[in-house]
């Protein structure tokens, strides 16, 4: 018996009887289920990682040595606020976030 998806709720109980049921019949047979012998497959499934992995890693490394905060940019702009002089160029802004933008829709 199947599931409706649209309804909310709990599934009928006949369908949780059936799932107990085949768990059940899965553990009584021997050599199913997880047990402690498992059986060796022999399938000849292999991982094999890129050079993607190995430039993650390196690039990972890099960036837990960079500081989070570039302290003297943050002098720099505080100094120009507390002067007064302290700019804000709208088109730079703007050129600055489309350029973003742009960047995060590539896929490499």
């Amino acid at each position: 018996m199947g599931i409706e998806i649209g309804k909310t709720g709990r599934p009928p109980q006949e369908a949780i009887d059936a799932s107990k049921a085949q768990s059940a019949s899965n553990t009584a047979k021997p050599g199913a289920g997880s047990g402690a012998n498992p059986q060796p497959t022999t399938s000849g499934d292999q991982l094999k990682l890129s050079d993607k992995a190995s430039q993650l890693k390196a690039l990972e490394a890099e960036i837990s040595n960079l500081p989070v905060v570039d302290t003297q940019r943050v002098q720099d702009v505080q100094r120009t606020i507390a002067t007064g002089s302290f700019e804000i160029q709208p088109a730079r802004v703007a050129n600055k976030l489309l350029t973003f933008e742009a960047g995060l829709g590539k896929a490499s």
